[in-house]
C-alpha cells in the first residue's frame, strides 16, 4: 500500500502534539485496556532505532527530524463522556504547528459548539528550552494569566500539558523493548522523575516515527492515565489517525480527541507570528 509522505508527517506531528505526558495527574487505579483499534496495512519495517546503543534520546532526535518544516493546521473536536455510554461534544479543537522550525511554535483554540473561540494558548519554545506561553479566554478572546498545565480542559480528561511540546525534548530515558501495536513494531521507551514528571512509557512506530500510545504509572507501577490511537481512517489510497482515547484511572470517565482535518497553512496571514 501506497503511503503519503506529506500527509503521513501531518499525522505524526498532531500525534507529537497529542500524544505528550502530562504532570502531576492524581488518583490512583487498576490497570486496564483499551478497545481494539482497526488494523492498518502499512508494509513492514526496520529502521536503525533499535541498534545498539541506541538511546531514547536518539528516538526522539529522530521524531522531531521527522516533522514537516511547513506551518500545519489541524481540526479535531473533544467528545467526552462515560466509559461505555455515549460520548458528546465538548470543544472543537484547531491547532496551527510549526514544530520544525526555529523556535518551534504552537497554538492552540477551543472552539464552543457553536464554533466561538472560548480558549486559546500559544506556546513558543525559547532557545535556554523553556517554554514561553500565552493565553487568552472569553468571548472575546483577552489575555489573561495561563492555566496550571495539568488542569483539565472543560468536563473533558485532556489537560494543557497534554498540548504541550515539552516530552519532544527529554533526554534521560531508556528503551526497554519492542512490542507491537496496532499491527506496526513500536518502540518502548521509559522515562523516570525528575525527567519526567512521573513514571512515564512511550510507544514509537519503529519505522514511520509515530508516537502510538503514552501511559503514565504511579510510584506502584499503577496505570494512572493512557493517551493511545484508537482508529484510522482510509482516505483514498492514504491512512491517517481518526480518533485517540485519552482515559485516566480511578473512574468511569473518557475523552475521545478526533482529528478532522490535518493539512499545510498556505496563506501566510495565518501562519503564526512570533
Amino acid at each position: 500500500m501506497h503511503l503519503n509522505t506529506d500527509r503521513h508527517k501531518y499525522t505524526a506531528i498532531f500525534l507529537c502534539m497529542a500524544l505528550l505526558a502530562a504532570d502531576a495527574i492524581q488518583g490512583a487505579g487498576a490497570t486496564n485496556t483499551p478497545s481494539a483499534a482497526a488494523p492498518m496495512a502499512f508494509s513492514p519495517g526496520r529502521s536503525a532505532l533499535a541498534e545498539p546503543g541506541t538511546r531514547a534520546a536518539d528516538v526522539l532526535e529522530r521524531v522531531r527530524a521527522n516533522l514537516p518544516k511547513e506551518a500545519i493546521q489541524i481540526r479535531g473536536e473533544l467528545l467526552c463522556g462515560a466509559q461505555r455510554g455515549k460520548l458528546d461534544r465538548a470543544f472543537y479543537l484547531d491547532a496551527q504547528l510549526q514544530l520544525g522550525q526555529a523556535p518551534a511554535t504552537a497554538r492552540y483554540t477551543l472552539r464552543d459548539r457553536f464554533g466561538a473561540p472560548a480558549e486559546q494558548l500559544t506556546i513558543v519554545r525559547q532557545p535556554n528550552g523553556m517554554w514561553l506561553r500565552e493565553y487568552a479566554k472569553g468571548q472575546p478572546l483577552q489575555g489573561t494569566s495561563p492555566p496550571a498545565g495539568n488542569s483539565l480542559i472543560g468536563g473533558s480528561d485532556v489537560t494543557w500539558n497534554d498540548l504541550s511540546l515539552a516530552f519532544l525534548w527529554w533526554t534521560d530515558g531508556v528503551i526497554t523493548g519492542r512490542e507491537r501495536l496496532l499491527e506496526r513494531e513500536c518502540l518502548v521507551l521509559e522515562f523516570m522523575p525528575p525527567q519526567a514528571p512521573r513514571l512515564t512509557r512511550v510507544w514509537i512506530d519503529e519505522a514511520l516515527l509515530v508516537l502510538i500510545k503514552v501511559e503514565e504509572y504511579d510510584a506502584q507501577r499503577i496505570l494512572q492515565r493512557r493517551i493511545a490511537v484508537r482508529t484510522f481512517k482510509k482516505i483514498g489510497d492514504n491512512w491517517m489517525i481518526k480518533d485517540l482515547d485519552i482515559r485516566r484511572w480511578p473512574g468511569e470517565h473518557r475523552t475521545l480527541l478526533r482529528l478532522n482535518e490535518v493539512g499545510a497553512i498556505t496563506n501566510a496571514d495565518e501562519v503564526i507570528s512570533n
